[in-house]
Order: C-alpha cells, then sequence, then structure tokens
C-alpha cells in the first residue's frame, strides 16, 4: 500500500492537466491526459494518481470515482475522433470492478473507439494500475454535430455520418 506522498503523473511521459471536463470533474480529479506512447487503436490514454479524498475509510479508491474516471475517458476518447460536440451524455455504461486502487496507485486508461455512427458512439476501455487492470468496461454515448460559431452558424457532421457521394 502506498502513503499518497506521491501526487501527479509517473515521470516519462508528458502528461496535461485535463482541463475542459466540467466543475464536478475538475473536483474529482485532477485527471491527466497523454498521447505519448499509445496503442494502435487508442485515440488518447488517460491518468490519476489516487488521493485521500478518492478513497474510503480502509484507502482503497471509491468506486464511484473509478466509475466516474471511467467515463471521462471513454467520452473523450470518442471527442478525439473529431467532427463532435462536447459533453456527450452517457445513454448506458456497463463496468466490473476486477481489483482495488489503493491511494497513491497511478490508474491509466486505454481506450478503444469501435463504432461511430451519426448519433451513437461505442466505446470499451480498462483502467489499469502496476498491478494490473482495476475496472474494464463500455458505454454508448449520444453524440450531436459540431455547431461551428460564427456568422452562418455552419454545423459539421461527422464524416462517417455523411452519405457517400453518388456515382
Amino acid at each position: 500500500m502506498h502513503d499518497g506522498a506521491m501526487i501527479g503523473p509517473p515521470s516519462g511521459m508528458e502528461w496535461t492537466h485535463l482541463l475542459t471536463a466540467g466543475e464536478f470533474i475538475d473536483a474529482s480529479g485532477p485527471i491527466y491526459m497523454t498521447r505519448d506512447g499509445l496503442d494502435a487503436d487508442e485515440p488518447i490514454r488517460f491518468g490519476m494518481r489516487i488521493g485521500r479524498h478518492h478513497c474510503n475509510g480502509l484507502d482503497v479508491c471509491h468506486g464511484g470515482m473509478l466509475a466516474t474516471f471511467l467515463d471521462t475517458a471513454m467520452a473523450n476518447g470518442l471527442l478525439e475522433t473529431g467532427g463532435i460536440a462536447r459533453n456527450l451524455p452517457t445513454i448506458n455504461m456497463a463496468l466490473d470492478y476486477l481489483a482495488p486502487a489503493q491511494l497513491g496507485d497511478w490508474v491509466e486508461s486505454r481506450v478503444a473507439v469501435l463504432r461511430r455512427t451519426r448519433k451513437l458512439g461505442f466505446v470499451q476501455a480498462i483502467l489499469r494500475t502496476d498491478r494490473g487492470i482495476v475496472i474494464r468496461g463500455n458505454a454508448v454515448f449520444r453524440i450531436r454535430p459540431l455547431v461551428v460559431e460564427g456568422p452562418s452558424s455552419i454545423v459539421m457532421e461527422p464524416p462517417s455520418a455523411r452519405s457517400p457521394a453518388p456515382p
């Protein structure tokens, strides 16, 4: 078990603080992100250090905090595919707790976007520590087109939602 003295991300990769996730996530975090060392199908990676404010009386991270982190990682992974509005509502999420995350642990996501339609995004992810997988889950998100503010307020649909040009 860790003493909780270590804060922030580990060294070796370039991590930046996730700043645009809203006040709830800011109060729950901090959460970091990186594009360094990604797997082939991984759009982005997120990480967080488990602090006392994340834990129960046994110095184990609360399951609700892990679910929040998982949801945040999957939604932001889907956002990385581009052309969609922020604030993706979660329509459905299923998860399995496989092991505890303890005070002081660094927890990282591995996100995979499985499919994206015009209105829905299907994503799966795991959260892991150096001891192995802590949680696995999948979610369906409601996609809204990206509205570019300006003189004409252009609505841009994701490339996968556009119909192919007629022959």
